[in-house]
């Protein structure tokens, strides 16, 4: 009986290591020391792993994913900022479920 529990802790430490190896975390535009933040969003969407590979290109297409949801939640001068994402689970070969989230700051109008 103690051989069984052994392997099954074993079994669940090497899934769990598994499953917290195919995370990829992403930060991107973090708050400056002047914004103030109005409230959260979050999206999860499915992307390709090529965007993924891409830096650049994720970050700038999670920030329009969480922009086009915060905009039907909030109301007049908004951005996204301190955005956080974490890939989960393959859903094809090619592509990858994202979650994201990102605080809604108000932008000030007054800027010259």
């Amino acid at each position: 009986m103690k051989i069984k529990n052994k392997l099954f802790y074993l079994m669940v430490a090497i899934i769990s290591c598994l499953f917290m190896s195919c995370s990829t975390i992403g930060n991107h535009l973090p708050i400056a020391h002047d914004e103030i933040v109005i409230g959260t969003i979050q999206t999860t969407f499915i992307a390709r792993n090529t965007w993924i590979a891409n830096k650049k290109s994720i970050n700038t297409h999670i920030y329009l994913k969480l922009l086009e949801a915060a905009v039907q939640k909030f109301s007049g001068d908004i951005d996204i900022r301190d955005i956080v994402w974490v890939t989960g689970r393959k859903v094809t070969p090619l592509d990858t479920e994202i979650s994201a989230t990102g605080k809604v700051i108000r932008v000030n109008s007054n800027e010259n």
